[in-house]
């Protein structure tokens, strides 16, 4: 965006800022003022890997604190607004935040701190239409904030979403920059694709509903110059409420270079298909995915949105083929309220010979969650464990992955 442009947004967007709460404050109704909400993180990190050895040797790791905090204005005339968010992230220690072990997710590369105006958006809405401009999140299959480290991914973008249509919800957005999650700088999304040209993509979805039971996600992505991507997602669930339930789930991409294919020439995809089995609390899943032989699946700009994206690996790298298996049980019917786990699992396949040819990996999970109620309604602890195996035969190295996450939800105003 031009420097003038920017400008005037950021003059709108302190004007309205500021105006709005004036204008509430003067009706003497604090609840006129907008909201102020926020999240506070302790979270702690390592990947370690072998090297040589049996020694997992080569670690990265933090220990960090920060979080977010975020006002939003109310609603003037029932059709404009804004919101801004101040987001940060600092280490809690410097034996556990040592510069060499960096690269964690939770702080800058070097385990370094740093703070940003991470939203900072114009809204405007009429009916179940409404309108954003500039930096903000955007969750959607292949754009989207990648929230599971210490701050979330966010986005210059300009768009809109529209519910207007029952039971279809509508996106349309030129994204501009992408702020990663370990550092304070905005930069175009090619530039996050790993090229050194200047560009942003086009980004619209479908999100239809036709049924309860029946979700379906239609999302293309249109960077110029670099490539397209479709994605479709269709999930059937069936069977006795009361009692036995199944699922289906169909995921697939196709991905191709466009204009000046300035990411190489090319044509990929990849097709998954997951059953699900729940009864009495138990969720038992059992999918797989396979993906074209000519080359991996790009995905440079949020979480891979396919079931089998486990904590260090999506599976979708060129000709490979992977089975997923899944369990997780619901202890609200033990009276454990708040409380979930599951034990997911991957094995990776891919060719031995070939110019794609590359080590056969499988990753075995287990994620443990509590959110608490009452007094201390808004905090919740996480723990992940993730263990790597990898075929060293073939250049893979063997690891293991420790995250454990205390989180504060709150509400100011």
């Amino acid at each position: 965006m031009p420097d003038k442009i920017m400008s005037a947004v950021l003059v709108c967007f302190l004007s309205l800022v500021i105006a709005l709460p004036c204008a509430a404050a003067a009706e003497k109704d604090l609840s006129k003022w907008g909201t102020v909400t926020g999240q506070a993180r302790l979270y702690y990190f390592t990947q370690r890997n072998k090297t040589t050895g049996d020694d997992y040797d080569n670690i990265k790791e933090s220990l960090a604190i920060g979080g977010y905090l975020k006002y939003e204005t109310p609603w003037l005339g029932d059709h404009f607004g804004a919101a801004a968010a101040l987001y940060g992230t600092a280490p809690v220690t410097g034996e556990l935040n040592q510069k060499d072990q960096g690269g964690t997710g939770l702080l800058s590369p070097d385990n370094e701190g740093f703070a940003v105006l991470g939203e900072a958006y114009l809204k405007v809405r009429v009916e179940e239409t409404e309108a954003r401009f500039w930096r903000q999140r955007i969750e959607s299959p292949f754009i989207n904030s990648n929230d599971s480290r210490m701050l979330a991914q966010t986005f210059e973008a300009y768009g809109l979403k529209s519910s207007d249509i029952d039971t279809l919800e509508l996106s349309v957005f030129w994204v501009d920059k992408e702020k990663a999650r370990d550092t304070e700088l905005f930069k175009s999304m090619t530039e996050m694709a790993g090229l050194d040209e200047q560009g942003g993509v086009f980004m619209a979805g479908a999100d239809w509903t036709p049924g309860k039971d029946l979700p379906m996600r239609f999302w293309n992505y249109y960077a110029p110059n670099l490539d397209n991507t479709f994605f479709t997602q269709i999930k059937y669930t069936f069977g006795d409420p009361d009692g036995v339930r199944y699922g289906l789930l169909f995921q697939g991409v196709d991905q191709r270079s466009v204009g000046d294919q300035l990411g190489g020439d090319y044509t990929t995809g990849e097709v998954g298909l997951m059953g699900s089995l729940m009864f009495a609390g138990i969720t038992f899943d059992i999918g797989g995915t396979v993906v074209d032989g000519s080359q991996g699946i790009r995905n440079s700009w949020g979480t891979y949105p396919f079931f089998n994206n486990l904590m260090a690996y999506y599976f979708n790298r060129a000709g490979e083929k992977s089975l997923y298996l899944g369990l997780a049980y619901d202890f609200s019917r033990i009276g454990a309220k708040g409380f979930s786990a599951n034990i997911k699992t991957a094995f990776g396949d891919t060719p031995d010979s070939g110019s794609n040819a590359s080590y056969d990996r499988d990753e075995y999970t287990l994620n443990l969650n509590y959110a608490f109620d009452g007094d201390l309604e808004g905090f919740s602890i996480l723990n992940r464990w993730s263990y790597q195996d990898a075929d060293e035969d073939m250049g893979g190295k063997d690891g293991f992955q420790v995250r454990l996450r205390l989180q504060y939800d709150f509400q100011l105003l």
